[in-house]
């Protein structure tokens, strides 16, 4: 059986673009939600102690119930403090899969002491990073972190928030990626 080379160009071509859609498709995802200054300093505390760039009208949820509603089955495009984004699904089993620099890590997710955790096994060498969640009315989220000497810091926050694996992350799949 013989191919015309354009038949081969033209399937090389697909397979390309469909290779290209899976890596660009998180990147592409945060193009309507493009804000806040990159590598600005972070604003001083506010007097009740938690971070003066967290959003006035954020409120603190720290059940263990509340949060789970929140996040389950839900996908966060978000934003680093230093301006890296991130994309960060969590399914209700407890198992997250998190997208940065073009990489998807699996992982898990879980609530302890009123904190959101996470862990990826191949990323950051495993370890666990605990945040409190914040809610603000539009729906979005804001993580604060506490540092080791007590004080606290804005970490991230959301872009947008969907519902369902809308950045199509793949689940439970050991990435390709070294990690961090």
């Amino acid at each position: 059986m013989r191919f015309s080379s354009g038949l081969v160009r033209s399937a090389a071509f697909a397979a390309a673009l469909a290779i290209s859609a899976q890596v660009l498709g998180p990147v592409l995802a945060f193009a309507d939600g493009d804000i806040g200054p990159e590598g600005a300093p972070p604003p001083a505390a506010s007097p009740n102690g938690l971070p003066g760039d967290l959003a006035t009208d954020a409120v603190e949820v720290t059940d263990p119930d509340k949060i789970r509603a929140k996040l389950d089955e839900l996908t966060i495009y978000g934003r680093y403090y230093d301006g890296e984004n991130w994309i960060e699904y969590h399914l209700t089993d407890g198992r997250t899969a998190y997208w940065e620099k073009g990489c998807t890590y699996p992982g898990k997710w879980w609530v302890q002491e009123g904190q959101v955790c996470y862990a990826y096994p191949n990323y950051r060498n495993g370890a666990a990073n605990c945040f409190i969640l914040f809610v603000r009315p539009d729906g979005s989220v804001q993580f604060v972190a506490v540092s080791d000497d007590g004080s606290t810091y804005l970490a991230s926050f959301s872009l947008k928030v969907e519902h369902g694996n809308t950045a199509n992350l793949a689940i439970g799949e050991k990435s390709p990626c070294v990690g961090v």
